[in-house]
C-alpha cells in the first residue's frame, strides 16, 4: 500500500497520482470518482474505487478546502443538550454527516441568544460547509451569517432565504390530533404549557393549539421554560390560577412529565382529573407512571434529513422549500 519515498525506502501515504497510474486514468478522472461528480463510467468507477481501497487512499481534506473554500466539516448548533430530544437530533446529523464523509463540530448556545451569535461567528471562521441548526431568538439575527454566504439548514425553523433550507416535523397535524383527542375525551378547559422564549414569528405549535380548540371548549396559554422545572411551574400556575383545567398539552415531553409530578402530588388523578399529552416522545416518556401520551417526532430523521438538505443547498440549485416529516400522537395511559 501507498508509495514509496525514494529518499528512505519507506512508505508514504498513497496519493492520487498512486491510484490514478493503478488504475491508468488521469488524476481528475480519480478526483472525479472519489468526489462523486460523475463523467465516468460505471467500469471506470469501480476500477478506481478497487485501487482507493487496496493502496488505501486517504483524499487530502487540506487540499480539497484550498480549492473548495470549504473544510469538508459542518456546524450543529443545538440550544441545549439536557433534552434528550436534542442528543438524538445531534445522533440523526453525525449519521448523516458520516455516510457523506463529513466531520461534525457541535455547540450549545444554552438558550442564549447572544451565545448563538457568537457561535455562529466562530463557526463562520472555520468556512465550514454549512450548518445546522435549532434556532433560538430572532430569526433576524440569523441573516447577517446567511448574506455572508453561509449556508444552514434549520429546524422546525423556516429562514427565508436563498442560502437557507428547513426540515419540519408536521406539528401542526400532531398539535391538532391532540386537542383533538383531548376534547373526544371529554376535556372542556384546555391549557397549554408553551416555552416562554420562543419568539413570536415561529410559535408553531401554540399557533397550532389556538387554532385547533373548538368552539365551546375554554383555553389557555402558560409561558414557561421548556424544562422540566418549567413544566412544574407550568402547573403551579395551573392549579392556581386555573383550577378548573381538565386537559393539557405540553410543548415538549421534559415540561408534560414535570407538570405531571406537581399535578399527581397535589391529588389530581391523571388521567381522570386531567389528562396531560405531550410532545417529542422521548425514550423515558413511555417508561413514566402513569405513560405518556405524546406526539412522536423522530429526531433522528429531523437530523439525517437535514444533512441531505445542506448537501443540496451546496449544489447551488433553486430555492428548496421546507421538507415535512410526519408526527404521530401516540396514546398511553396519561390521556
Amino acid at each position: 500500500m501507498g508509495g514509496v519515498d525514494e529518499r528512505y525506502g519507506t512508505r508514504r501515504p498513497s496519493t492520487l497520482h498512486d491510484v490514478a497510474a493503478r488504475v491508468g486514468v488521469s488524476a481528475r478522472t480519480v478526483s472525479r470518482v472519489v468526489n462523486d461528480e460523475g463523467g465516468f463510467s460505471e467500469a471506470t468507477r469501480q476500477r478506481v474505487l478497487d485501487a482507493v481501497a487496496d493502496l488505501a487512499y486517504r483524499p487530502n481534506v487540506h487540499a480539497r478546502q484550498l480549492i473548495s473554500g470549504r473544510s469538508g466539516s459542518i456546524g450543529f448548533l443545538a440550544p441545549t443538550l439536557a433534552d434528550p430530544f436534542f442528543p438524538e437530533l445531534a445522533e440523526g446529523v453525525q449519521r448523516a454527516a458520516q455516510a457523506a464523509g463529513l466531520m461534525v463540530l457541535l455547540s450549545m448556545s444554552n438558550g442564549d441568544h447572544t451565545r448563538q451569535s457568537e457561535i455562529l461567528s466562530e463557526l463562520e471562521g472555520h468556512h465550514l460547509n454549512g450548518v445546522v441548526a435549532f434556532p433560538i431568538g430572532r430569526l433576524d439575527e440569523l441573516r447577517p451569517f446567511l448574506d455572508r454566504g453561509m449556508l444552514m439548514v434549520t429546524v422546525d425553523t423556516v429562514v427565508p432565504h436563498p442560502n437557507a433550507a428547513a426540515v419540519l416535523a408536521d406539528l401542526e397535524g400532531g398539535t391538532h390530533a391532540a386537542v383533538n383527542h383531548l376534547t373526544q375525551r371529554g376535556c372542556r378547559h384546555l391549557a397549554m404549557i408553551s416555552h416562554g422564549d420562543e419568539p413570536t414569528d415561529r410559535r408553531r405549535r401554540v399557533n397550532a393549539f389556538v387554532e385547533s380548540v373548538p368552539g365551546g371548549v375554554t383555553h389557555v396559554v402558560i409561558e414557561a421554560d421548556a424544562t422540566m422545572a418549567g413544566g412544574q411551574r407550568g402547573a403551579e400556575i395551573i392549579l392556581e390560577s386555573h383550577p378548573h383545567v381538565d386537559g393539557i398539552f405540553a410543548y415538549n415531553d421534559m415540561m408534560a412529565i414535570g407538570a405531571m409530578q406537581v399535578l399527581q402530588t397535589a391529588g389530581r388523578s391523571i388521567p381522570h382529573d386531567i389528562a396531560i399529552i405531550g410532545c417529542d416522545d422521548i425514550q423515558v416518556a413511555a417508561g413514566v407512571f402513569p405513560s405518556l401520551s405524546t406526539i412522536r417526532i423522530d429526531p433522528i430523521l429531523l437530523g439525517v434529513e437535514a444533512v441531505q438538505l445542506l448537501r443540496e443547498l451546496e449544489v447551488g440549485s433553486a430555492p428548496l422549500p421546507p421538507r415535512r416529516l410526519p408526527a404521530q400522537l401516540v396514546l398511553r395511559q396519561s390521556a
